[in-house]
């Protein structure tokens, strides 16, 4: 089976690509492939011919997913989330979908914010508080 294969968007902190690699991804900045400020159709048509999963908080690339573009996956990192989370939730991914993503192609991938849902204890103190 081939390796999972990444690729950063300019919106991703280098440090982020840096510290995946350092996890042993294999990853590739749009800064080091040469890519700096293409449009994101470009970006796409770029990662889609190197078989490599675009990761961004760009969420322009969720809207071209549903208009039909192709591409090799997405991983979308929401904005509130730090980048040491979204390395928590890239790694979970990367060690829990790889077999997936490999067979169909086309995935997105959505890290954020755990919705932070009351409890009936809490919702009753505050109905009657």
């Amino acid at each position: 089976m081939q390796t999972l294969r990444y690729y950063t968007d300019e919106n991703i902190n280098p440090n982020l690509t840096n510290k995946l690699t350092e996890k042993g991804l294999d990853v590739l900045s749009c800064q080091a492939a040469g890519m700096l400020g293409t449009s994101d159709i470009e970006q796409l048509l770029f990662v889609t011919k190197e078989k490599r999963l675009i990761i961004t908080r760009d969420d322009d690339f969720l809207k071209w997913h549903r208009k039909g573009a192709k591409h090799t996956g997405i991983i979308y990192i929401h904005p509130k989330m730090t980048d040491e989370d979204a390395i928590k939730g890239i790694l979970n991914i990367h060690e829990n979908n790889g077999a997936q993503i490999q067979r169909k192609p086309r995935r997105v991938y959505v890290i954020q914010p755990k919705s932070k849902r009351k409890s009936l204890w809490d919702w009753l103190k505050d109905v009657f508080s």
